[in-house]
């Protein structure tokens, strides 16, 4: 391997019930592939503040490379409140006005085998532009919208959002898209949104729907894999998705996909399985 893969987007801190805990979808993502055997550098925004010295110690903790681009607001902290039964998060103004700085960064995106892209603002032109211009993008390029309702609110940011998945996913290896992320950035149904951007030249699309499993689609057909039964009781599914992404990469790297997608699929839903028999987003290895 000539260099390490690259993960670019959000490295956070959760503040919940009083104890802070280092997560992001992208930092979960470079944690797991180095949990897998692959080394992985993870490209966020990352501020000189008390939670970016978390997110340092994390990443050096797990053998991730960080590489902290400008933080002008500092590093993004998200604060889980309880709404009745259920947790949704409130972000500072870094984690609402997040951007990833990839000026400067050309050589190193240039020389990763693969570049995955998870939670970061598709809704910003310039955010999505070096992106759209990555050499060799449909051998590298993988991609996780991620989509989080508090990232979307200002009025036509969905919009644009989804205009930067489109205009990535059609240059990209695959897209991890969930069913929530459909909903919520097309206001369609997860399959048919895969069958569209397969067709507007997406590699694969990968589906995860939670315990239903997930699905690959492309341009010959379909396949599916279930999420394995363990005797141990699901602890909570923070981190399943990023794992999912982390193992695919993994498979495409070790030359899985050149048997198909059947085979990268079931590790995912394996790993995924073992993550969430584990609190917190760290990627579990399936026993």
């Amino acid at each position: 391997m000539s260099d390490r893969v690259v993960v670019i987007g959000d490295a956070l801190v959760d503040e919940v019930d009083g104890a802070s805990i280092v997560g992001g979808a992208a930092l979960n993502v470079a944690v797991g592939l180095a949990r897998l055997g692959v080394p992985a550098r993870l490209i966020a925004m990352v501020g000189d503040d008390a939670p970016g010295a978390q997110v340092r110690a994390h990443c050096a903790a797990h053998g991730v490379e960080l590489v902290a681009t400008a933080a002008p607001r500092g590093t993004a902290v998200a604060t889980a409140v309880r709404d009745g039964g259920t947790m949704r998060y409130e972000f500072n103004e870094a984690g609402t006005s997040r951007f990833v700085e990839l000026d400067g960064h050309e050589d190193t995106l240039e020389a990763a085998p693969l570049v995955l892209v998870s939670c970061l603002a598709l809704e910003l032109e310039a955010q999505v532009a070096p992106l759209a211009a990555l050499p060799r993008s449909r051998e590298r390029l993988m991609l996780d919208p991620n989509a989080r309702p508090a990232y979307l609110r200002e009025p036509g940011a969905t919009r644009r959002f989804a205009a930067g998945i489109d205009l990535l996913a059609s240059r990209a290896l695959l897209v991890k898209l969930s069913d929530e992320d459909a909903e919520l950035v097309y206001g369609a149904d997860a399959d048919a949104t895969a069958a569209r951007l397969v067709a507007a030249g997406a590699g694969a699309v990968a589906v995860t729907r939670g315990a239903a499993g997930a699905t690959v689609f492309t341009d010959g057909g379909r396949v599916d894999a279930s999420v394995p039964q363990l005797d141990a009781p699901i602890v909570d599914t923070i981190g399943a998705g990023d794992s999912v992404l982390a193992s695919l990469a993994a498979s495409v790297l070790e030359g899985g996909r050149a048997r198909g997608w059947a085979g990268p699929l079931e590790r995912a839903m394996a790993v995924a399985a073992a993550t969430t028999r584990s609190a917190g987003g760290l990627l579990q290895l399936p026993a």
